[in-house]
């Protein structure tokens, strides 16, 4: 199965509202159209080459597909396009036309809802493995939500025409889009219900353990996301979020740094997120 490159068209635009406000008049930008899910939003990113050995191996490595076949793998690796995208670039927009899935090889990507008052709601912050775009593949209506890369990321993107034949030759993708599917709703109705019974030391101590991981360089846990996203993630004010984290860290259970929260007591944390009434936080707060 033989898939082209995209076109990739440059002009220039002026400045303009939204997501390109404060753009420099005159400045070349890339848009990025046809069978990599074209963003007018997109900037500063490029198409990495990828041998198709490169392909296969991250295709392998995925979840999602480390149950194909040799002859499956090939095939979707001659249609897999990798992608670079910068540092707070969108890579799509609620309301885009939706016709691709990505993956995550490298960074992470946020996932969220913009409101007319400037403060999203941050659905999840995703890496390394994660898919997303998954709704509006599966049903080829607009994209439900933003998803823009915290940090540089690269990608690879599959056409929904070049993906949706293969769900249908092999079943054991389709039941894991099920689960991927049902994990992603279970965590909605628990972020849900967080919001609706939880404090927001509760709140705050689950986000923190679940967006957490293991930094290798200096074998710390580590949350990489802003006080700003944690807040939107929760439900809370900026403020309150940093009030409540400058109270752990005199306590010695969190270390804030620039663009992230080290836990030094994941215990404590957790035992926090136990804690279903404000009564019961007294000696923990």
């Amino acid at each position: 199965m033989a898939c082209g490159i995209p076109a990739l068209e440059q002009t220039n635009r002026r400045t303009g509202s939204g997501h390109g406000q404060g753009r420099p008049r005159g400045r070349p930008v890339l848009f990025i159209r046809g069978r990599i899910g074209y963003n007018r939003f997109m900037r500063k990113e490029f198409q990495p080459y990828l041998r198709d050995a490169d392909k296969r191996e991250l295709l392998q490595n995925n979840y999602l597909f480390s149950k194909l076949s040799a002859k499956h793998i090939d095939r979707l690796a001659a249609c897999v396009v990798g992608k670079s995208v910068a540092r707070a670039t969108s890579i799509f927009a609620k309301g885009d036309p939706g016709s691709s899935l990505f993956a995550i090889c490298r960074g992470t990507v946020k996932i969220s809802a913009p409101s007319v008052d400037g403060h999203d709601a941050v659905f999840n912050l995703i890496g390394k493995g994660d898919i997303f775009g998954e709704i509006a593949l599966l049903d080829g209506r607009p994209r439900t939500a933003d998803a823009v890369a915290v940090t540089d990321c690269e990608l690879f993107v599959i056409e929904r025409r070049d993906f949706l034949p293969l769900m249908r030759e092999e079943p054991e993708i389709a039941l894991k889009m099920i689960e991927i599917l049902c994990a992603r709703l279970r965590r909605t109705t628990e972020q849900a219900e967080n919001l609706m019974f939880l404090h927001l030391p509760g709140r705050l101590a689950k986000a923190l353990l679940r967006l957490s991981d293991n930094d290798a360089r200096t074998c710390e846990r580590k949350a990489v996301v802003t006080q700003k996203d944690l807040g939107n993630i929760i439900g809370m004010s900026r403020e309150s979020t940093n009030r409540q984290l400058r109270i752990w860290e005199e306590q010695a259970w969190v270390r804030l740094e620039r663009g992230g929260i080290v836990i030094l007591s994941a215990q404590a944390l957790e035992r926090i997120a136990e804690c279903d009434t404000e009564g019961s936080l007294s000696g923990l707060r």
